[in-house]
């Protein structure tokens, strides 16, 4: 035992205490050599006639400076009489061959000798502590002593080459010092089981607060790093099951309580970065290997404890300049995003949970975005908890859910117009961007969710519950009218658009087509009034999307039994076609000629309101005789149909060509044009080949007579404009016609002006 121990002993005196000494024995006489280098090169610069060296700080107070006397020059070099040059003379004039081999053998000596006796010690007492692993010189205690000890002395190996200068050796000897001690308790707990896991803990908790300590002490970001990076793998190294897990999540907090504070202590930002993307995938390990579903409500604590101190990190580092700052910010606000998808996975299995979660966070999202003026954080807000409770509302449940989910829309949906109340009163109009797209999401999201929680249960409820936010928009557009008018026309379209909605749902009729278009109309309306260009162009979206709704509804199969023009197909296009219609009308109302975009978007209603009116009377005409022909099996309701579709196309040409000559509108006219041209091969390709004589004598007959009337509309159009107006006689002067007759000549001749 006693060979052994004293193996030990001159293992650590060749491995540790040899080196160290050597090291700063070298050290020393390095600085020293420095020194008298310095020394050296001061007093040849002197010698050779240049700026005396100043004296000290400490002799400012004693007697004057010796003043030398200029050096003589020196003897010409061809004497061989003269005398030797003075001592600083051969340093000058071997200035480039001099100090250079010095310098080298300093280095050599002082840093490759002792680099290459440590590097070749190490590996030789390696060696031979290995080989007395291997036959058991020393027994498990020894060694985990061993790595204790020699953690020691590492660290303060490093904090003594710290405090003489080298701070980054020091740094590193101790970074050393700390992961030994790391694997050495390791060893003990998992390898050769000598201590318990609380134990371990411990001494795993108790070396990383060591080695946050001395980062702090030598300023050293690196060592802090390599604490929270050792504190983090600390649960990892003990181990545990499901009961430990508030010892882990508390742990947890600690931790990044202990983070932040380090951080703004030295302004060194990395440091909240690793801990935020160590704490990450810690809990995500977590969950995946020992998550009990029970400890749901706990862990979704913790989780708000953990990005609440993330959310407060970043407000404080706000305005840090330290290195990876911009990187951290970043980072750091994307935490909302990971805490509410966390939370989602940790709460989609409770029902009840989420839905007081999805209330909680409008409530706090929606008065910390107000207050701070974030508004379009607001909107992304609305759809990380609108979509969720629409996914969740869609789900097969039994009907205990119902008024839980019934008042989580209520309370989203008011929380959100709460806000957008009290930033008018605080702020004032007009609506912001993000108000104005929120206003017609959080109405149409609380009426499409009530219609969806309503519909497995009560079908014959849905327009009637859509009613009801109708109702209520309308009682806040009054209320909001006192406060801003133009908000209040916002919340004024949306409750009509709510209305038309509930209608059409009641009346099982195509509602998304109807709403859609009668929000279209209000936005118009509102953009419009307020000359605000993108809310006009919203508007025109909803509202080409509300037409092609419509087309493709009109081209739809027919009903078994449908009556003519009063039924839902019928219906929709009418009411589109008035939206188009009202459009080109607030158009023509809304602006003078210096508005750019007026001229193009009225001809573009005028033509889509008379293109949709026209393709809806000839699905009408075509369903008519369809099911007539499909009742009675005549023939003649084929040729019929051809007949009144050419003749409905020929007149609604003809009225068109009226109107447009009648109202000197272009668009109107040019379209007139169009269909009389697909009527006319119309009747030459189709009439003519399937109707029998009698019917293709009347088509043409129509035809030609409604061609006519439109050419005679345009022909005295076209004389009237070339007519020349009568001058008119010259008003008599006052007292009669006493000025003398115009001289006869050219200057009397009329003009044509």
């Amino acid at each position: 035992m006693i060979e052994v121990l004293l193996a030990t002993a001159a293992g650590f005196v060749l491995t540790l205490i040899l080196p160290l000494v050597a090291f700063l024995y070298a050290s020393a006489v390095r600085a020293r050599v420095l020194e008298i280098e310095r020394r050296l090169d001061r007093i040849e610069r002197w010698m050779q006639g240049e700026t005396p060296p100043q004296a000290p700080a400490r002799e400012t107070h004693g007697p004057p400076a010796f003043t030398a006397p200029a050096p003589l020059p020196p003897p010409p070099a061809s004497d061989p009489a003269a005398p030797p040059p003075p001592a600083g003379a051969p340093a000058a004039a071997s200035a480039e061959n001099g100090p250079a081999p010095v310098l080298l053998e300093t280095r050599i000596g002082t840093r490759w000798m002792l680099y290459a006796g440590v590097a070749i010690l190490v590996i030789g007492v390696g060696l031979f502590i290995r080989y007395a692993f291997a036959n058991q010189w020393i027994t498990e205690p020894m060694r985990v002593g061993t790595g204790v000890l020699g953690g020691a002395l590492l660290t303060l190996a490093g904090r003594r080459f710290a405090a003489r200068g080298h701070a980054r050796f020091g740094t590193a000897v101790v970074g050393g010092g700390v992961a030994t001690w790391y694997l050495a308790v390791y060893a003990a707990l998992n390898l050769y089981y000598l201590v318990d896991p609380a134990t371990g803990f411990a001494m795993l908790t108790a070396v990383t607060a060591f080695a946050a300590f001395q980062a702090d002490r030598l300023r050293a970001q690196s060592l802090g790093m390599m604490a929270i990076g050792g504190g983090f793998v600390t649960p990892f190294l003990v181990g545990g099951g499901a009961d430990a897990q508030v010892v882990l999540l508390a742990y947890t907090a600690l931790l990044i309580g202990a983070v932040v504070y380090l951080a703004h202590r030295r302004d060194w930002p990395a440091l909240n970065l690793a801990s935020f993307v160590l704490t990450g995938l810690t809990t995500w390990l977590w969950h995946i290997r020992i998550y009990p579903s029970d400890a749901y409500l706990l862990t979704e604590l913790f989780f708000t404890l953990y990005a609440g101190l993330f959310l407060w990190v970043l407000y404080r580092a706000r305005a840090s300049t330290g290195p990876y700052a911009g990187a951290m910010r970043w980072a750091l606000s994307t935490t909302p995003l990971w805490y509410h998808a966390a939370s989602l996975t940790l709460l989609g299995d409770h029902w009840l949970a989420l839905l007081v979660y999805l209330i909680a966070v409008t409530g706090a999202g929606v008065t910390l975005a107000a207050r701070w003026g974030a508004m379009w954080v607001r909107v992304g807000l609305w759809v990380a908890v609108a979509g969720p409770l629409l996914g969740w509302g869609g789900a097969e449940q039994d009907g205990s859910w119902l008024v839980p989910a019934v008042v989580t829309w209520i309370a989203v949906a008011g929380l959100h117009a709460a806000a957008q109340i009290e930033l008018l009163r605080r702020e004032g109009g007009p609506l912001h961007a993000a108000d104005v797209l929120l206003v017609p999401l959080n109405g149409f999201g609380l009426a499409f969710g009530l219609e969806a929680l309503f519909e497995p249960h009560y079908p014959a409820a849905t327009g009637l519950v859509t009613v009801l936010p109708a109702a209520a928009y309308w009682a806040l557009a009054a209320a909001m009218r006192r406060i801003d008018p133009r908000a209040a026309m916002h919340v004024l379209a949306l409750a009509a658009a709510l209305a038309v909605a509930a209608v059409a749902l009641q009346l099982d009729g195509p509602w998304g087509a109807l709403a859609c278009a009668a929000e279209a109309g209000g936005l118009a309306w509102v953009g419009i009034r307020e000359r605000r260009t993108w809310i006009r162009a919203g508007g025109a979206g909803l509202l080409a999307v509300a037409t092609l709704q419509t087309f493709a509804a009109n081209a739809a199969p027919l009903p078994a039994v449908q009556t003519a023009l009063l039924n839902r197909r019928a219906l929709l296009g009418l009411f589109v076609v008035g939206v188009l219609a009202l459009v080109a009308w607030l158009h023509r109302r809304g602006g003078g000629p210096e508005v750019s975009y007026r001229k193009p978007a009225l001809a573009t209603a005028v033509v889509a309101a008379n293109s949709l009116l026209l393709f809806t009377l000839s699905m009408e005409i075509s369903a008519f005789w369809e099911l007539r022909r499909g009742v009675g099996g005549s023939a003649d309701a084929e040729l019929a149909k051809q007949m009144m579709l050419s003749a409905t196309w020929a007149a609604y040409a003809a009225a068109l060509t009226a109107a447009g000559i009648r109202r000197q509108y272009a668009p109107a006219r040019y379209l007139a044009i169009v269909i009389f041209g697909a009527t006319v091969l119309k009747v030459f390709l189709v009439d003519f080949s399937q109707l029998d004589s009698v019917y293709r004598i009347a088509s043409s007959v129509v035809l030609g007579l409604l061609l006519l009337a439109a050419s005679y509309l345009y022909q005295r159009q076209n004389d009237r404009s070339n007519q020349t107006p009568a001058p008119s006689p010259a008003p008599s002067p006052p007292g009669g016609p006493t000025a003398p007759p115009a001289p006869a000549g050219p200057a009397a001749a009329p003009t044509d002006d």
